[in-house]
């Protein structure tokens, strides 16, 4: 009998991060089942303290409700998020009308309402600092976060402020590129421009320094790599050597 694969569990802010990311993890974690949550909002800014941990573990419960697995089913949770640039200083986000919504800039974010942005900010940055160092959501299952900055669209597409047909747009090429290329995949997110930290704990010391959360990075890659991955992977050894070469 074949043993039953166990679920990875993905929590992101939208759709577009289920389009760009399910298939690229699911031809390269082929031992396990890859599922994804949309949440259609930011946790780490819609909720405060152990709502935050509680909203998470609603997801889970949720998405085994919705396909039938038992919680012994899932073998992690990883939760997926954008950085927004939550950790500059205040006084890096300017006031401006012409914006709707925030401007993100290498070293700075314009915003109409700048005391809002702060006040979330300032949520945010409590949230994760709670979230990085928790190692299980509903008390057993092993559970990570792991970040894009500013945004996923600014990873994969090297552009932080898209409009939504753009950010689709954005997603479906990305999709494209790596719909069978799992090794480019790996490479892309191993490669110096992305990526960031030799460990899970070094990429989030660097994420909060100075205006590093508004510059393009990821620490995805520490998620695909044998050496720093919490839970052994088989992602094949001749991929990860290709990966590797570019961070040298």
């Amino acid at each position: 009998m074949i043993p039953k694969k166990k679920v990875v569990l993905f929590i992101v802010e939208g759709a577009n991060d289920q389009i760009a990311l399910s298939v690229p993890l699911e031809n390269l974690l082929t031992n396990e089942n890859v599922k994804f949550e949309v949440i259609e909002g930011d946790v780490t800014a819609d909720y405060i303290g152990k709502t935050v941990v509680a909203k998470i573990g609603d997801c889970v419960n949720n998405h085994c409700k919705v396909n039938g697995y038992e919680k012994s089913d899932i073998l992690e949770v990883v939760l997926l998020v954008d950085m927004d640039g939550a950790f500059i200083d205040p006084d890096l986000i300017i006031q401006d009308d012409t914006f709707l919504k925030p401007y993100y800039c290498p070293d700075k974010i314009y915003h109409p309402k700048p005391d809002n942005l702060i006040k979330t900010h300032a949520k945010k940055k409590h949230n994760l600092n709670h979230l990085i160092k928790l190692p299980h959501v509903i008390k057993t299952i092993p559970f990570s976060i792991y970040f894009f900055s500013c945004n996923m669209d600014h990873v994969i597409c090297g552009d932080a402020n898209l409009t939504q047909i753009m950010k689709s747009k954005a997603a479906d090429s990305f999709l494209k590129k790596y719909h069978s290329d799992s090794a480019g995949f790996l490479e892309f997110f191993h490669s110096e421009d992305i990526s960031v930290g030799k460990t899970y704990e070094e990429s989030w010391i660097h994420i909060k320094q100075d205006e590093n959360s508004l510059k393009r990075c990821s620490n995805l890659h520490i998620f695909l790599s044998q050496e720093a991955i919490r839970i052994k992977r088989d992602i094949k050894s001749s991929m990860l050597s290709i990966a590797d070469s570019g961070n040298d």
